[in-house]
C-alpha cells in the first residue's frame, strides 16, 4: 500500500490530458426508405448477433452457473463440470455475457492445486422455454501456478466501528472486477488480492500483449478499470482498507494499454473516505464512486484525523477532483448512507446504491437499495430505501452488486450472502421478480447483463 503522502503528491489536476471527448456525428436518414428497426427482443437462438436480454451469474456455494432472461424471467442453471474440458470442482468468482449472448466469460479462484482461471465459454444454443443451454469450453486461461498466496497487506482492526472480517482476507488469487473496453476487443479483470490487471482479447481468448498490466502505487487492490463510453478514460477503484483514491487512466483501444494519468483524492490527508468497490461514468468527464469503510484500521497513517464514513462523491476527471455529495446516516430511515456503499447505478435520472452490511461489527444483519433524484448532480435528493420485509425479500441482507439492463427498464441486484437476485423495475422502484432458494440459488456472486460494459 502506498502512504497518503505519495497518494497527496499524485492527485493533482490532470487538465485536459485525461478529458478526451467523443465528437457528435448526425446521421440523415432518407425520408424516402423505412427500415425495419433492430429487435432487441429474445430469439429461438443466438446465432443473430442482436443483444440479447441475457444476466450471468455464478454461485459461491454450489459452484453452479446462472442464465437469467430478465424479459420473461426465465431462469437456466448450468452445472459447469458437465462442459468438456471444464478444469475440475473449481470456486468460481464473476461472469461476463457478451452483447450478442453468444459468449459467456467465467472466472475462478487459486486453489493448491488449480491456478486462477478465466475461462471463455460458447453459447450453441439457447431455449428458454426447455430450459437448456448448450455451451462449448473454447479457453481456460491460467492467470497464476496453482497455491499462489494473496499479497495483500496486513491490517487488523483498533476499535469497534470497523471490524476486519476474515471474508476479505483472502489467502490465494481471486480474479475480479470484469470490465469491457468500448470500441476494443478487450476485456478486463483484476486480481484485488494483488497488484495485476489482465487483459483479455474476447475474440481470440487470449491475454493480450500487454497483459499483465502491474503498476506500482496504482494497481494494488483494484477492483476493476470502469471506462467511460468512449473508451478513452480508465477509472481504478481502491478495494482495501484505508485506500483513499481512484486511480485515472488514458486507454488504448488497438492494444489495451493503461498509461496513468493521476489520482483523485475522497478527500485529503487528514479527512478521506476509502474502500471504494465501483465507479459510475455519468458522461466523458464525470463519474460516481462511493466507499464502504466506517473508520480507522492499523493501516490508517497517523497523520489522518477522520476517516469519512460511507458517503458518494461526484469525480470530475477534467479537475482531478471529487466531492462528496452524499453524506453518511446513523438511521436506516435517513437520508444519506446508511451501510456500507457496495455498488451504485443511475437510471432514468436516478441514482441507485447497494448498501451492504459486511464489514462493521456485524455481518450479514440486513441490506438495503437506497434511491436519490440527480436532477443536481451535486446535490441528490433522497427519494427512499428499499428494505428487507418490505420492497425486498424478508431476510435479505447484503446488497452487493446492481446490474443495469441496457433498456434502464431493469435493475438486477444480486446478494451472494442471502441467496437472492431480484429485479427491479425502474419506473416504479419496486420489485417484481425475485429468485433466491426456492429457484436453487445459495450465493449468487459475479452478476452481469449483456449489453453493460460491466
Amino acid at each position: 500500500m502506498i502512504s497518503l503522502t505519495e497518494m497527496t503528491r499524485r492527485t493533482v489536476p490532470f487538465a485536459a490530458a485525461c478529458f478526451l471527448a467523443l465528437s457528435a456525428t448526425t446521421i440523415s436518414a432518407d425520408s424516402h426508405n423505412h427500415h425495419t428497426p433492430l429487435s432487441t427482443y429474445q430469439h429461438p437462438n443466438i446465432y443473430n448477433n442482436y443483444l440479447q436480454p441475457v444476466v450471468t451469474a455464478i454461485d459461491y456455494h454450489t459452484r453452479m452457473l446462472y442464465l437469467i432472461n430478465y424479459e420473461n424471467d426465465k431462469l437456466i442453471t448450468v452445472d459447469p463440470t458437465s462442459i468438456a474440458g471444464w478444469p475440475g470442482n473449481i470456486p468460481l468468482q464473476h461472469t461476463v455475457v457478451l452483447p450478442e449472448g453468444n459468449k459467456i466469460f467465467v472466472t475462478s479462484d487459486n486453489t493448491h492445486d488449480h491456478p486462477a482461471y478465466i475461462i471463455a465459454l460458447r453459447v450453441d444454443s439457447l431455449d428458454w422455454e426447455t430450459g437448456t443451454v448448450g455451451l462449448t469450453l473454447e479457453a481456460a486461461l491460467p492467470a497464476d501456478n496453482p497455491g499462489t498466496p494473496a499479497e495483500l497487506p496486513f491490517v487488523e482492526a483498533v476499535n469497534n466501528v470497523q471490524a476486519v472480517p476474515g471474508w476479505l482476507l483472502a489467502q490465494s488469487t481471486q480474479i475480479h472486477g470484469p470490465t469491457l473496453l468500448p470500441y476494443s476487443d478487450f476485456l478486463y479483470f483484476t486480481e484485488f488480492t494483488s497488484d495485476r490487471v489482465r487483459v483479455v482479447n474476447h475474440k481470440t481468448n487470449e491475454f493480450a500483449s500487454v497483459d499483465p498490466i502491474s503498476i506500482p502505487g496504482y494497481t494494488e487492490q483494484t477492483h476493476g478499470i470502469n471506462f467511460n463510453k468512449s473508451g478513452t478514460i480508465g477509472l481504478g477503484t481502491g478495494y482495501f482498507f484505508d485506500n483513499s483514491v481512484i486511480d485515472v487512466y488514458k486507454s488504448n483501444r488497438e492494444t489495451g494499454e493503461l498509461q496513468v494519468l493521476g489520482q483523485i483524492m475522497l478527500g485529503d490527508e487528514k479527512r478521506h473516505a476509502a474502500f471504494t468497490h465501483f465507479v459510475y461514468w455519468l458522461d466523458e468527464r464525470y463519474a460516481l464512486t462511493a466507499s464502504m469503510q466506517f473508520d480507522k484500521t492499523s493501516l490508517t497513517p497517523d497523520t489522518t484525523k477522520q476517516i469519512i464514513p460511507p458517503s458518494v462523491w461526484l469525480l470530475d476527471t477534467l479537475e482531478g477532483t471529487a466531492t462528496k455529495i452524499i453524506r453518511h446516516t446513523n438511521h436506516p430511515n435517513g437520508q444519506g448512507i446508511f451501510r456500507s456503499a457496495s455498488d451504485l447505478a443511475v437510471v432514468n435520472g436516478k441514482l441507485y446504491i447497494a448498501e451492504e452490511d459486511t464489514i462493521d461489527s456485524t455481518f450479514a444483519d440486513d441490506g438495503y437499495v437506497s434511491i436519490f433524484d440527480l436532477s443536481d448532480r451535486y446535490k441528490p435528493r433522497f427519494i427512499k430505501r428499499m428494505k428487507p420485509g418490505h420492497e425486498l425479500p424478508t431476510g435479505y441482507a447484503v446488497a452487493h452488486t446492481l446490474s443495469p439492463t441496457p433498456d434502464n427498464r431493469y435493475l438486477m441486484l444480486a446478494s451472494w450472502a442471502s441467496g437472492y437476485i431480484v429485479k427491479i423495475d425502474t419506473t416504479t422502484d419496486t420489485v417484481i421478480k425475485v429468485f433466491g432458494p426456492n429457484d436453487g440459488l445459495v450465493k449468487p456472486h459475479g452478476i452481469f447483463a449483456a449489453g453493460g460494459s460491466r
